[in-house]
């Protein structure tokens, strides 16, 4: 079986500092803070073209019978 491997575009500790930068940015007023929904919308527009490619499948729920 083949391994998958990830190119990651930066290390964990250096996406840790650059969003503990972001935070301090906002605090002091000078980054705006993002809104929920426009932090969903921007997600989805930046993965629309992996979201498209995947397929979901809903699973239907099971309920046990009851006695």
């Amino acid at each position: 079986m083949a391994e998958e491997k990830y190119e990651r575009y930066c290390s964990i500790e250096e996406s840790i500092i650059q969003a503990c930068k972001e935070v301090n940015l906002m605090r002091k007023g000078l980054l705006p803070a993002i809104d929920a929904q426009d932090a969903i919308a921007q997600l989805r527009e930046e993965l629309k073209d992996e979201l498209e490619e995947e397929k979901y499948i809903v699973p239907k729920k099971k309920v046990a019978a009851r006695w």
